[in-house]
């Protein structure tokens, strides 16, 4: 290789690193910002109808939508254990209604609310809140922000 050569290979590798760092210095500033925008539709946004784990604040061009995902997750072994001791009890029905079964056991609709009862079904053991308990793990996901241009006739409402 001669020397222009060489040197227009030194150029384009500068050229590269310091784009690289102004990108790295942009993306740390974004992510800064994002979280900005995220507490703020967090401390004044509204829920939307039909959309509860998510809050939304709009300005006059544009609207932000914060989510807040959360993974579920049931420890298969103890929720096996769980419909043990409710046939054992004789209400295995009950185990339909704490989970579903697809490859592994998922949260049922409505758990968390019939757990939560006052009251549990007759027959269900003493401690089953505290077996539910271990079979359950929620964690919450990190919040997803977005940023949607409104359409003119959304805007002006």
């Amino acid at each position: 290789m001669g020397n222009s050569e060489e040197r227009n290979v030194d150029v384009l590798a500068e050229k590269y690193f310091q784009l690289a760092a102004k990108a790295e210095q942009a993306n740390e500033e974004l992510g800064r910002f994002r979280l900005q925008l995220i507490e703020l539709v967090k401390r004044d946004g509204a829920v939307p109808p039909r959309a509860t784990k998510t809050k939304a604040l709009a300005g006059n061009e544009y609207e932000l939508r914060v989510s807040q995902p959360l993974e579920v997750s049931v420890d298969t072994g103890v929720a096996e254990r769980i419909g043990t001791k409710l046939r054992l009890h004789g209400c295995g029905e009950l185990f339909q209604k704490l989970f579903r079964t697809v490859e592994t056991y998922v949260l049922a609709d409505g758990a968390e609310k019939l757990i939560g009862r006052k009251l549990l079904p007759k027959r269900a053991p003493r401690n089953l809140r505290a077996l539910f308990a271990r079979a359950v793990r929620v964690r919450e996901l990190t919040p997803q922000l977005e940023v949607r241009k409104r359409e003119k006739k959304e805007a002006a409402a």
